[in-house]
């Protein structure tokens, strides 16, 4: 069984977190945003929001986020993760040894997290189909 097939069916035992709010989603962005920013000196120039068709979030080269806000739908350690990886992406673009390294500083677990994001990714297509 390939990776995504088995991602796939592993989605089907899994529970999706609280339906937050558009504002609810917002303000525990915008607070995460601002401790890790703070900690690690890590600075988006602007957040948008809008729902996404292959991604949890995205950071462009001028350092602007993009959050899906399917991410609604996730435990919020999770949603943590993402927001994390993508403050990252303002250090380091590519996902080479040095970002990762970046990333496991917070997330000694990132490969966890990881499939557990394409796990929940699964599940959020199945639910809002």
């Amino acid at each position: 069984m390939t990776f995504i097939n088995n991602t796939a069916k592993k989605s089907t035992n899994k529970i999706l977190g609280d339906n937050k709010t558009d504002n609810e989603l917002k303000e525990l962005t915008d607070v995460y945003i601002k401790k890790i920013s703070k900690k690690y000196k890590i600075y988006p120039k602007k957040i948008y929001y809008r729902k996404m068709k292959t991604k949890w979030a995205s950071c462009s080269n001028n350092k602007n986020i993009t959050i899906n806000t399917l991410l609604r739908y996730l435990p919020e350690k999770n949603i943590q993760y993402v927001l994390y990886h993508e403050l990252t992406h303002i250090k380091e673009k590519k996902h080479n040894k040095r970002f990762w390294g970046i990333v496991s500083k917070e997330f000694p677990n990132y490969k966890k997290m990881e499939n557990d994001l394409f796990t929940y990714w699964f599940l959020t297509q199945q639910k809002l189909d």
